[in-house]
């Protein structure tokens, strides 16, 4: 049980130095950049982007590198808080997307934690696919995040909610291709 701990230890370990590894590429990207105050942050990029690594690292997955346009996209989602699928409407394109909404102010990494626990659900070689697929798909190299803490009325309950909204390009969760873009 140990060697299991100090593995998993080392995979995150490893993953996180990898991930600032790509950091450099990030933040000449954002210098350039002139940020509105509704962009994401260089720091909640880099969290995105870092916590998705962990995960993908895990399972044999490439390192993700981020994408304005794709969070510039999720951002003008997450404006309108509306917890829904985009369903196309934001893109001339398809993107992967996953959708969170949670009460109060929902943390990055609980959010990316959300995504990936239905990891159990999931069976190597199925066709049924969900959040954990998409951000472990193989074939998926750029991501783009943004969130909002300001959003009410997602829920009954009144109250302060948060939305957060990624963008993986190319989409994952292709019908007939997880043999090759999922490892568990």
């Amino acid at each position: 049980m140990i060697f299991i701990a100090q593995r998993s230890f080392l995979i995150v370990a490893v993953a996180t130095i990898l991930s600032f590894l790509y950091m450099p590429v990030v933040s000449a990207h954002l210098q350039r950049r002139h940020a509105s105050r509704r962009d994401t942050s260089w720091s909640d990029a880099y969290t995105f982007l870092s916590a998705h690594n962990a995960i993908r690292i895990q399972h044999g997955a490439n390192l993700l590198t981020w994408s304005y346009t794709l969070a510039d996209a999720a951002q003008s989602w997450v404006n309108q808080c509306e917890f829904r699928a985009t369903d196309g409407q934001l893109f001339d394109t398809s993107y992967g997307e996953i959708i969170v909404a949670g009460s109060g102010d929902v943390s990055i990494e609980t959010a990316i934690n959300s995504f990936v626990a239905d990891e159990a659900d999931y069976t190597d070689g199925s066709d049924v696919l969900n959040h954990f697929t998409q951000v472990v798909w193989k074939s998926t190299t750029e991501l783009g995040c943004a969130r909002n803490t300001a959003c009410n009325g997602i829920f009954d309950n009144g109250g302060s909610q948060t939305l957060v909204v990624c963008l993986y390009d190319p989409a994952g969760n292709v019908i007939g291709e997880a043999t090759d873009n999922v490892q568990v």
